[in-house]
């Protein structure tokens, strides 16, 4: 069946390549995405709490309507204060959209997963805008497609708000992993307390603390699509490729790079020993400076994950 679920998570297989991916409701997390030949491209933390009770470590959580701790946002509004780091989007249990999953003859199959605030008496007490969330996540042999669309129903005001795809990635060895695609994109360089830097085209993580914030639409003249990133593994490994090439819509206009390092890593209970050394997360988001979307309106956003041969 391309289609399984139970009353934790929901997978997507396409049996004839052997691609497949797994979703945990809670937080609507894709935990696991194999490609074709059954290879795995997510990392997640052998000490992720899958039971509910925490932001799950690995794979794809959805940043939702903050990015980070609201106290580090000059500009956040009153309301967004008052909640968690990340938002609550990524701590909280989704359902399954009652549109029925689809699958077509091109070797495709998706599914929606929807997050009404509406049914959250918690998330309703500390956000005064009554929200749908929609995620519709879609597997082909060599792709993942996360769409995001969020959907402002009732209240007063123009609904701000951050969304995030923190993705964290697979890699042999993350210092010798590199990103392309980034030339000439300013960024906010967090480890050096929010100092603006200009970067570079190519930059490898060379077992140093990165955590920085590219800003901006990833374009070098108006109008010009956002320009392609690559994370590349600059390992040979069988069946593994060279990378992953990340696309996005003009919605998703920054791009968040991070990587705890060693150091790091020993002050995240949930991330196991070494697992520094296994992930490198590449996050396109719209996080420097808030979206606003006016009452009775949608913002749509995506990503495309494609496994680079």
């Amino acid at each position: 069946m391309p289609v399984t679920h139970n009353s934790k998570t929901i997978k997507l297989e396409l049996p004839k390549s052997g691609a497949s991916t797994e979703i945990y409701l809670f937080g609507a997390t894709v935990t696991s995405w194999r490609t074709a030949g059954g290879k795995e491209r997510l990392f997640l933390s052998s000490k992720a709490a899958l039971d509910g009770s925490a932001a799950i470590r690995g794979g794809i959580p959805i940043v939702f309507p903050v990015f980070g701790p609201p106290s580090q946002h000059a500009d956040a509004p009153e309301v967004v204060k008052a909640l968690d780091k990340h938002g609550f989007a990524r701590i909280h249990d989704w359902s399954v959209s009652s549109n029925a999953p689809t699958v077509d003859e091109e070797d495709k199959v998706s599914v929606t997963l929807e997050l009404r605030t509406a049914d959250k008496p918690d998330i309703a007490a500390v956000w005064p805008y009554e929200t749908v969330l929609q995620y519709t996540v879609t597997l082909s042999p060599q792709e993942l497609k996360n769409e995001l669309r969020v959907n402002y129903v009732e209240g007063q005001g123009e609904m701000p708000f951050h969304a995030l795809l923190h993705t964290y990635f697979l890699v042999p060895d993350s210092t010798k992993a590199s990103v392309q695609g980034l030339k000439g994109m300013q960024y906010i360089d967090k480890v050096k307390g929010g100092e603006a830097q200009l970067d570079t085209d190519n930059f490898v993580f060379d077992a140093q603390s990165i955590d920085r914030v590219h800003m901006g639409k990833h374009s070098t003249s108006a109008g010009e699509t956002p320009r392609d990133v690559k994370m590349l593994y600059n390992v040979e490994e069988q069946g593994l490729g060279k990378g992953i090439e990340v696309t996005r819509s003009k919605e998703l206009k920054d791009t968040v790079v991070w990587n705890c390092a060693e150091e790091g890593n020993k002050s995240i209970g949930d991330l196991e020993e070494g697992g520094w050394k296994r992930y490198v997360c590449v996050e396109p988001g719209s996080v420097h400076g808030f979206e606003t979307l006016p009452k009775g309106s949608k913002w749509v956003a995506e990503q495309t994950l494609r496994a680079l041969l």
